[in-house]
Order: C-alpha cells, then structure tokens, then sequence
C-alpha cells in the first residue's frame, strides 16, 4: 500500500503541520535536535546565538572543509539571527512573538540572563517554555556537572551495555542529548495542543537522566517484581550469557561477511524462527538428519520444561555452524519470506546503500551532503527536511508581532504559573485538565513503540482503548519480569509499563464480528494507532483508506519496522532487529570482539518520541484545518536520526568517530561496580535497582506506584519531563486482558445490551 499524499482543503493555508507556529531556539548542543524537529514539521524556527555561535557548531564529526556534520544533521531547516549579547532587544522581541521557546542551559542560567520563563511568562504567557538540562531544574543533583557519557551512566543505560568480562560500554555515539531533544519536542507539541483550551503556554522540565532510564526496556521492572536486577546484568554481568537457562550464546550470530541478529529467544515467534532455518538447514545438508527430525517450534518450552539442553545446544551449533557458510543479505532476504526476524548488522556504508531506503527516497541531496530523510511520512503535510543548517547570523530576525496578553479569565492562573504556585508535578489535577483531555484513541498496536505512543496520550488524558486478544497474546505479556517470578499473561509488567492510563478491551480480530466490532471502535476514534506488518490492518478491513471513508478528519499512524512502502515493508522485527538494521548494534562493542549492540530493542525508545511529535503536529493540523492524514512512522528511519552526523560522514569519507571508552571499574563491598569519569563530570553507572532509590528520580516524583488488578502496587516510570500547567499521569495501572469490556462497550462506545451480547463470543 502507499501512503497517498492528499489535498488540503480551499481554506488551507499553512505550510507543513506546525505552519504559523513561532519557534524561538536557545539551546546548545544540549538538544540542538528538538528544534530540527519542530522545523521539520514546518515550524519557523530561529536559532539565535552570540558570538561563534552554538557549541553544536565546533562538534564532530567534520568534514573535509571543516564544516561541523552534528550541526549540519541538526540544524537544518532553521534560521539563523545573531545578537549581540543576551540584552539584545531582538531577542526580547523574538520572544514576545515566540510560541514556543526552547532551552538547553545549566539551572538558573536562562534567569540570570533575563530569557526565564518567568520573564517571558509576564510578556507572553502564551509561550510554551521548554528547558531541557541533565537531571532538572532542581533537586540534589540539579547543579552537577555532565556530560553525555555522565547522563547514560546515570540513567541505567551504559551499565547493561556491553561484554560481562570486561567494562560496561556506552552506545557508540552519544545519545542522552538526542533522547532529551527530541522528548522536547514531543512535549512542546503536547503543551501546545493544551494551550488551545486554556489559552496558556507553560513551562516543561526535561530531564535528560529520566530520558534515558526510558530506554531500558523491562529491566526496570525486575527491581519490583522480583526485588533484584535483571540475570545476568549488573552485580552479575560477568556470568556466561544465556538465551534460555543453560544456553549460552547471545543472539548475534556470525555470518560469511559479518554478523546478523536473530530473534530466536522471543516466546513464540523467535521459536517458530528456530524451527524455520533448522528445517532450511537440513534442505541443504547441514543439520545431521537426528537433530533435523525434532520439532523445534516451542524450543524454549523444550528447555524449560522436558530440560533437554543437550539437544538444544547441539542443534544451536550445527545452525552457527550453518548461518557462517552464509551472507548477511542472504540471511536477510530468507528471513523477508519466512517471517522475519533475521537482520544484518549493518555497518554505516551499508545503511546508506539499504536498497529499501533508497526505494522510500529517504536519502536526501542537501548541499554536499547526504542527509537523512522525513522521520515520519504524513500523508496531508510532509516534512521539509531538505533546508540546509545556516551560518551564524545568515538571517535577520523576521518581525513578529507581539503573541499579546492573555484574556482576564487566566489571569489567576497566569499568576500562578509565574510564582511557582500552579499545578504540575505529574498526577496533579489543577484547573488546567490534560493536554489530550476529550481526545478518542483506538489504540490497536502491541509490543513496544505503537503501546508506548498510546499511553503518552492516555497519561496527558485521552480515553485511550487497547485493543488486544487472549488467543494471541502481545509478546510483551510472555515475556519476563512476572509478579512473584509466577508467568501468567496479566502478571507480565513489561507490558504494563506501556499501557498505563488506558481502558483494556479484549477483542479477537481474527473473527468478522470482532473485526465489525473493531471497526465500531475506530469509528468511534479521533485517532488510531496500528503496529501490524505493513498491510496487515488493510486485510482486517481497518485500514486508513477505509476508515477515512467521508470524514476526512481521521488521523491514524501505522508503526512498523521499514514503513508501509518500499520493497521490504513486510520485514518484521523488534527495536534490536532496528538497531542492527540501522548500524547501532555495529558501533557498540569492543573493536577486537563481535559487536554488542545497545541495551535491548533500543530504536523502540527513540520512534515513539518522532510518533508522539508527529500525531501532535497531525492534531494541531486537524484542528486548525478539519483535515485528518494517515502518519507513516518507519522504526527503522527514525533510529537513523540518531546516527545521521556518523552517516553523513561515512557519505563523505570523513574520520567518524564514536564515544571514547572510559568506564573505569571500581570493587565496592565486593560487588562489580563502575564510576565513569569524563572531564569534571563523573557519574556512578547505576543499575535498575539503584534507579528506584535514585534520590534525583525521586525528588522529581518520576516513580509512580500504581495498583494493577492482578500484580498489585507496582512501581512505574513516569514521565521523563514535568509540566507546570496541564494535569499529567500516569492515573491507572495497565488494564488486565478484557478489564473493561463492559466498560468500553456500554459505557464509551454506547452499545445497548443486545448488541454487547453479539459481541460477547468474541471478546478473547
């Protein structure tokens, strides 16, 4: 299918979905990506800077002629005024007229400077204020030094990364900036949608330290599941690894021409893979016949319950032995026609030469450069990516009228964002309601990023619907941590930490009545979510062309590894298949050593932040239009945003460098610890256990303890940024399968009586 490109209506005059949105642009390196973002969507952004300029300007990697490529990758599609120093009245005009401001400065800097919200809040207190820094604006750890290799110490990711024998890696460019900036954006967006109901701008916290704990997939979850760290990792990493209890092996596999990532330890889809290429082994002689003739489709069933590890580990040789005698693009290409799975690891060359990316025409020509393309495609307003990053004051300020004062009936609420006094912290309920408060949210997707998309929505207010089944249950609720250590579907919190917020509807779409059901839902909906393999949704009869039918103002975004085009759109896979697609898994490791990879599915953590920016663009649109458009946000593409300064420089054979080793191990009471020291900046990398009792995290309140139905209270990850003016969640644990069919259909979708017991067979 193609995401078609439709036409706006006669009144439609903006450009992109942010036209007409003011952008004011302080930060540093420090989040230099939010507001590319913001550009991207069609914001005008200013970047204002004195003197030299931002530091993202004198940042590697360079080309030849010394130009900066993180500044070319990332402020692109910006304007560049310079000032003379921060009294500069063109600054003072900019920010009056700004929508939203954005600011990457130490605590207190901006206040000092006379360009604090509350400064700005008197003259414009419709701006939205964003500030991002790396632990917050306050609390004990407010004022520290850091760098990024100091953030992703302190946020969990660094100590799970890497070999057990030796010390923890960081990924292999900086990320903590990156995750921050663009979590910013998101926000901004978020806040700004808000101000449509209170006529309020307000100011957000970021914390880049919370940004990255965001990325570390169920580990955070062990600490209060079952009171300890993740096996394998932390106090224990220097224990063999293990796929399954007494398999040893990682899942990067060695190939005739490199190495290839294979998801065969994912509960029952990795052990339909299993089987797969040992019955494709066996066709070519490979697999002695007594090893070919088992059955390996449940082979982590095999392990943990019949204990046959012996025959487990002997057919996991000869398929080593197997996948060596063959090329990564050929593991690739059989994993396209027997369900996924198989990715190669790609090198940063490799990524750029992806046929399917070329096929997308996601590369773009800027200048010299070979650029990434749009992060998402939306089908009404497409990004404007191909804007080349200006020089120092190669702009004058553009003249924007002032935003004015803000209407009497908010006064007292002006007055209270100004002092301090307002709602904020997360969970507050003040007088300004959350931002997507009335929003409609069909949320059918699963796993990671679609999940993660919804429940941002659900936690700023929308009644979000998860749409999910007992017959075929999201991988995340077989997966560990369990309550207790007891499996179970809803004892699973690595799904319950996505879905908070949201009402549970168990629905098997499988049946014509489900999916007649199913549509009903997304009728119902302003916005729909979907994960599926590309076309999948489309065979369910739930697809954007359908769906759209008359109205017009449906917005819906489908999720998927390589997008919803191009040759290999049926590829399915997870965050570490992206990170290995995307060249992530290939620049993390030890250079004498198979690579590493990042911590877990890690493009998981990085789409859902492009996803969220996008459908609140999509949404500001839609208001301000009545048009709806269908979002394609490719996994696989916005993992690449994140490396794009160490791609540009491979296009242009430019030295590339990644992040220095220097973790330093550290014995403290006889168990393995780490301190990273960079600089003046120094950092303890903390575990997941330590992250709960984390005393900056708990100042700002980013654990919530929520009660689900059958694990009980739980603790959850809250939202990586606070804002001081909409209410924010999360306000209920994750929904059990089916916990409020009843709910939903009488209640929300006011079905009558009669028409709930049609669809009582196949709510599963």
């Amino acid at each position: 299918m193609s995401v078609q490109q439709a036409e706006p209506n006669a009144e439609n005059t903006l450009v992109g979905a942010l036209g007409g949105v003011r952008v004011v642009d302080l930060t540093t390196d420090r989040a230099e990506i939010a507001g590319r973002v913001l550009a991207d969507l069609g914001a005008e952004v200013v970047k204002v800077e004195v003197g030299d300029g931002t530091p993202s300007r004198r940042r590697a990697p360079f080309a030849s002629d010394g130009r900066s490529l993180y500044w070319a990758a990332y402020g692109r599609g910006k304007r560049a005024v310079r000032i003379a120093d921060w009294d500069d009245p063109t600054l003072r005009a900019l920010l009056d007229g700004a929508d939203i401001v954005l600011e990457s400065d130490p605590p207190g800097v901006a206040d000092a400077r006379g360009y604090g919200y509350r400064a700005l809040a008197e003259r414009n207190p419709a701006a939205v204020y964003v500030s991002v820094t790396p632990f917050g604006q306050d609390g004990p750890r407010a004022h520290e030094p850091a760098t990024e290799l100091t953030v992703e110490a302190a946020g969990g990711l660094t100590m799970l990364t890497g070999d057990g024998d030796r010390p923890p890696l960081p990924v292999g460019f900086p990320q903590a900036w990156l995750l921050a900036g663009v979590q910013a954006a998101a926000d901004a967006l978020i806040a700004l949608h808000e101000r449509r109901r209170s006529g309020l701008g307000q100011f957000i916290d970021v914390s880049a330290q919370a940004c990255v704990v965001w990325t570390l997939m169920n580990a955070t979850s062990f600490p209060s599941m079952v009171g300890k760290n993740p096996p394998g990792q932390c106090e224990n990493r220097a224990a063999p690894k293990l796929m399954a209890p007494g398999i040893p092996g990682v899942p990067i596999f060695e190939t005739a021409d490199g190495w290839a990532f294979l998801g065969l330890h994912i509960p029952g889809l990795g052990e339909r893979l299993f089987h797969r290429i040992m019955t494709w082994a066996a066709t070519e002689g490979a697999v002695p016949p007594e090893v070919a003739a088992q059955d390996w489709s449940s082979w982590l069933r095999v392990v943990s319950v019949e204990k046959r590890i012996d025959d487990v580990n002997a057919a996991l040789e000869a398929m080593r032995a197997f996948i060596a005698t063959r090329t990564r693009r050929e593991l690739y290409r059989w994993g396209l026609e027997n369900g996924g799975l198989v990715a190669p690891v790609n090198e940063l060359g490799d990524v750029l030469n992806d046929e399917h990316l070329l096929a997308r025409n996601f590369w773009r020509s800027v200048g010299p450069d070979r650029t990434a393309g749009p992060f998402a495609i939306l089908s009404a307003t497409p990004l404007d990516v191909e804007r080349a990053a200006p020089g120092v004051g190669a702009h004058t300020a553009p003249d924007w009228q002032a935003r004015g004062p803000v209407a009497a009936a908010n006064a007292v609420a002006v007055a209270e964002l100004t002092t301090g006094k307002g709602p904020g912290r997360k969970g507050s309920r003040g007088k300004r309601v959350g931002a997507f408060e009335g929003l409609k949210v069909a949320d059918f997707s699963w796993v990671g990023v679609g999940p993660i998309m919804g429940r941002a929505l659900a936690d700023h207010g929308a009644t979000v619907i998860r749409v999910e089944s007992g017959t075929r249950p999201d991988a995340l609720r077989t997966i560990p941590p369990f309550k207790d250590g007891i499996r179970g579907l809803n004892r699973a919190q690595f799904s319950a930490i996505y879905n908070t917020s949201k009402l549970g509807l168990a629905l098997d779409l499988s049946t014509d009545d489900g999916r007649h059901l199913g549509r009903r839902i997304a009728d119902w909906a302003d916005v729909v979510l979907e994960s599926f393999t590309a076309g999948t949704i489309d065979r369910m009869g739930l697809g954007y062309d359908t769906l759209q039918g008359d109205r017009g103002d449906l917005v819906m975004l489908s999720t998927s590894m390589r997008g919803l085009t191009g040759p290999d759109n049926r590829f399915a896979g997870f965050g570490n298949h992206g990170a290995a697609l995307t060249g992530f898994a290939a620049i993390t490791g030890w250079g004498d050593r198979p690579p590493v990879g990042p911590w877990g599915a890690y493009t998981d953590f990085i789409t859902p932040r492009f996803g969220v920016a996008a459908l609140a663009a999509a949404l500001r649109h839609r208001a301000e239009t009545g048009v709806g458009q269908h979002i394609d946000l490719s996994q696989s593409e916005c993992g690449i945003q994140f490396l794009e300064p160490l791609v540009m420089a491979a296009h242009l054979g430019a030295e590339a460098p990644t992040l220095p080793l220097r973790s330093g191990s550290e014995p403290v009471e006889g168990v393995e610890r780490y301190r990273v020291v960079d600089g003046d900046a120094s950092a303890d990398l903390l575990t997941p256990m330590d992250l709960h009792v984390d005393p900056q995290l708990q100042h700002r309140g980013f654990w919530s303890s929520l009660e689900h139905s059958e694990i009980g209270v739980a603790q959850v990850e809250g939202l990586a940024s606070i804002f001081h003016g909409s209410a924010t969640g999360p306000h209920s644990a994750a929904p059990t399968i089916g916990e409020h069919n009843e709910h939903v259909l009488r209640d929300v979708l006011g079905l009558a009586a009669e028409e709930i017991e049609r669809y009582r067979p196949v709510l599963r």
